[in-house]
């Protein structure tokens, strides 16, 4: 009886603390802390951000409207469920992202430079990948699971955020539509 209670309990406190972190991750109206963002070792990559020849930038170095954070794990088996319907967005997104107006960088959470151009080179990701091998900005974001989507203003503005695999690509076009407007 008494093992069966403390499972019970174990139970409780688990699933406390997973809505306790969905809770104080970055939601929308809020702002996000200042990251400093590692340039990604990919050429192409740093170029597509307009951050090539710089080590680091900001949020608010980005030249968008609107910016498409993806926080992932190298390794996690969530990201990679939702890696196709995330190109499938950032190929639909082509034309805004050429305009200037949206960006979409995936952050990788303790990923390093050779990881993150593994992924990168072996097309598992179609879009910009930044390393951020010591967690340094997972961190400031209040180190969410992964996948973590985030829609944000330059300013670091939060308009939309999910934890979890978000494989709604329509709505995801419409809030970006909207947040554009």
């Amino acid at each position: 009886m008494r093992l069966s209670a403390i499972l019970v309990l174990l139970c409780a406190l688990f699933a406390a603390a997973n809505t306790a972190q969905a809770d104080s991750l970055p939601a929308p109206g809020q702002t996000l802390p200042t990251l400093a963002l590692k340039t990604p070792a990919l050429a192409e990559d740093a170029q597509a951000l307009g951050v090539a020849g710089k080590k680091s930038f900001r949020l608010q170095d980005l030249k968008a409207k609107v910016i498409v954070i993806e926080v992932i794990g190298v390794y996690c088996a969530e990201c990679m469920k939702q890696v196709r319907s995330f190109n499938t967005l950032h190929s639909r997104l082509a034309r805004r992202i050429q305009a200037g107006e949206v960006l979409m960088l995936g952050l990788a959470a303790g990923g390093t430079d050779m990881e993150v151009e593994n992924l990168r080179k072996k097309g598992i990701y179609k879009f910009p990948i930044v390393a951020d091998e010591a967690y340094k900005n997972h961190k400031l974001l209040r180190e969410p699971k992964t996948p973590f989507t985030m829609l944000v203003t330059p300013s670091g503005k939060v308009l939309y955020s999910h934890l979890g695999v978000d494989e709604d690509i329509d709505a995801m076009l419409e809030r970006i539509k909207e947040a554009l407007k």
